[in-house]
């Protein structure tokens, strides 16, 4: 049995003990505080983050919609390098349109106005030549090469995949598909191409772009025309927090009469991007 003498040191011993616990447990709750702290703010944030992307997404739609209905009116949006703005809600949106029947179709021109676009973007003659024939390749359903052989002895020579669609282009992108196009070459043709270029196509003979742009889509064509083709770019911001990129390719029917029963289809969006 302890002595009188040592029972006061066991008890302050005891004491100690049990006040390093209380601290102990005092500091780990504030180090689980804080960190709850730090992750609720960082969550509220990317919530925040997330919210502000939705609004910029949803006006930037909206205002493409509203857009369509400008151009519907005879409006106009202006240029990339001069758009028109508009305010909704607190988003600020730019809004611009390029004339997609003022383009070259890729399935519509021959092999030599596909050369001659090439050289123009700056592909030497030889190189160009044998990607016009491989496009022609692409678009047309037979199983022999325009430039001689097979059209699956290239993929098999490049050590590709036997891709050849034998269909048209269905977007500027499937361009990227044949085995000797680049994203550099790609980069370079992509603003004199579409593939929603409607009517009668003329082959160019201009030696620029914009010569063989202007030639493929002459008055002639332009007037035989029922529809205006348009690819709209709406860019949102909310200054300092969210921006969104958006456009879409919208075809206006310029004459509805001359289809009574698609009259009421006057504004039609043919693709999102």
């Amino acid at each position: 049995m302890p002595s009188p003498a040592s029972r006061p040191e066991a008890t302050t011993s005891n004491r100690g003990f049990a006040l390093v616990i209380v601290l102990w447990s005092l500091g780990m709750l504030a180090l689980l505080g804080t960190q709850m702290t730090a992750t609720t703010r960082v969550q509220l944030r990317l919530a925040a983050q997330a919210r502000d992307q939705a609004i910029a997404e949803a006006a930037t739609e909206g205002a493409i919609r509203q857009a369509a209905f400008v151009l519907l009116g005879g409006g106009r949006l202006g240029a990339v390098a001069a758009p028109m703005r508009m305010r909704i809600g607190e988003v600020e949106v730019a809004i611009s349109a390029t004339d997609e029947a003022a383009k070259i179709d890729p399935n519509a021109v021959s092999k030599d106005v596909w050369r001659a676009l090439l050289v123009a973007v700056g592909v030497d003659p030889a190189r160009a030549t044998a990607l016009a024939g491989e496009i022609a390749d692409w678009r047309t359903r037979t199983a022999a090469s325009a430039t001689g052989g097979a059209k699956i002895d290239l993929y098999r020579e490049r050590g590709l995949p036997y891709r050849s669609a034998d269909h048209p282009f269905y977007s500027v992108d499937e361009i990227g598909l044949i085995p000797d196009m680049t994203p550099d070459i790609l980069a370079r043709l992509r603003p004199w191409l579409s593939v929603y270029h409607e009517g009668d196509v003329d082959d160019p003979t201009g030696a620029t772009p914009a010569g063989l742009a202007v030639a493929d889509t002459g008055s002639s064509n332009r007037q035989s025309s029922r529809n205006v083709i348009m690819r709209v770019t709406a860019v949102g911001a909310i200054p300092g927090r969210a921006r969104f990129v958006r456009s879409a390719v919208i075809r206006i029917r310029a004459d509805p009469a001359a289809e009574p029963e698609a009259a009421g289809d006057l504004v039609q969006i043919l693709t999102w991007e």
